[in-house]
């Protein structure tokens, strides 16, 4: 057999015996955002054949109501069974990566593949697929892509999509916007992992915790798209303290953000506002992410050894020039070995929190329980991994 019949073999076989999954486009940030213009080529996990128009697989579907649908709310839950916009098509190879990003049916398209994306990546850090809390009632999870409605939820069998509020009438779709889908999804995900409280959620950490960790879910899951990655660390000169795409939760229009995980905030100075209360774990988390990455940085010779002297909670203006003056430079001229740092700086993060999650006590849950089981957790990942984890913790006063 000749080498290019070999190959012409191989690709053959590919679809039947191994396969690299289907082929969606999705925007990292939401597209009105500089520099995120085009949607970047991704892949789900279910096989060309196994997503079906809608889109639809095994673990979840899109229904796009023609109708002005109401946000779903207890006791109106899925499935929905009204009227529909045509679906989106996969195209004959059984991808569905040729759709108009202009038309409806991307729309749907997107929302559906930004779902499965962060469902792919955490099942990967888990090791185990994720069953659906709500898997008694829902074999899948429901997606609507398209409300009316100026918010975004995650609820008992559906995820549902709104709109920012907009300086237009319209508003832009948050189907459009993969953080906030992230976010959404880390809700779906974590009551399916430790569960849903039996008792009032009130005065509890279990809020603000669910809170903290969807947006932290959502950093991560950012942190998976190559386009994405390679602009964050151009623009900001590989220094993830100044504001940026990273640190900046479902960046909106006009320089705003729904919340910042590169903050200062400690639990004596937090409001029982469920939100606010997340900030501390947020950051504390968030603060580690940075301390590991600037420890591989040094260790690696690409960033000099006073960047570890440097208290990243406490950066003022001058601190914040000389980390960029420390690494921009040197980025310039090894890009690719930063983003290696990066890469594994990410990784022991989210291999930490998922190897606590499923330990976790959806009835006594508490910030301090969570914290020492991601420390006990990140204990395989090499010493300087916990370490970090419970210095920034302690610092919050968390433990």
């Amino acid at each position: 057999m000749r080498g290019d019949e070999h190959l012409d073999a191989l690709d053959g076989a590919g679809p039947t015996k191994m396969s690299a999954g289907t082929r969606f486009r999705i925007y990292p940030q939401a597209p009105y955002l500089s520099g995120y213009e085009k949607p970047e080529t991704v892949w789900v996990s279910t096989s060309p054949g196994g997503v079906l128009p809608g889109p639809e697989d095994h673990r979840m579907y899109v229904r796009d109501p023609v109708m002005d649908k109401q946000p779903y709310e207890y006791p109106y839950l899925p499935p929905f069974v009204g009227a529909t916009f045509p679906p989106a098509e996969p195209g004959p190879d059984g991808h569905f990566d040729e759709l108009a990003p202009q038309s409806r049916q991307f729309l749907a398209a997107h929302a559906f593949a930004s779902a499965s994306r962060v469902l792919d990546i955490w099942e990967s850090y888990l090791g185990q697929p994720i069953v659906w809390y709500f898997a008694d009632t829902y074999e899948r999870l429901e997606i609507i892509p398209w409300v009316d409605w100026e918010n975004a939820q995650s609820g008992y069998g559906y995820l549902e999509l709104g709109r920012e509020q907009g300086r237009d009438e319209v508003g832009h779709p948050y189907a459009l916007n993969f953080d906030v889908i992230a976010h959404e999804m880390g809700h779906a995900m974590l009551f399916s992992l430790f569960g849903v409280p039996a008792g009032s959620l009130e005065g509890s950490d279990f809020g603000p915790f669910h809170e903290a960790n969807a947006d932290l879910i959502s950093l991560l899951s950012f942190l998976h798209f190559d386009s994405g990655m390679d602009r964050l660390l151009r623009h900001s000169q590989a220094n993830l303290l100044v504001l940026n795409e990273l640190n900046r939760i479902a960046e909106l229009t006009g320089d705003r953000q729904i919340r910042l995980a590169s903050n200062a905030r400690k639990m004596s100075e937090a409001t029982e506002e469920i939100h606010d209360r997340s900030r501390p774990f947020t950051g504390a988390v968030f603060d580690t992410l940075v301390d590991l990455y600037h420890a591989g940085l040094v260790k690696q010779g690409l960033a000099d050894n006073r960047l570890l002297g440097v208290d990243i909670r406490k950066v003022g203006q001058a601190e914040m020039r000389h980390i960029s003056n420390f690494t921009g430079d040197a980025f310039r001229a090894r890009p690719f070995l930063f983003k290696s740092e990066l890469i594994r700086a990410r990784d022991d993060v989210a291999l930490a929190l998922a190897g606590a999650w499923p330990h976790l006590d959806a009835d006594n849950l508490t910030f301090a329980d969570a914290a020492a089981a991601i420390v006990e957790a990140a204990d395989r990942l090499g010493p300087a991994v916990p370490a970090s984890f419970e210095e920034n913790f302690r610092w919050r006063e968390i433990l």
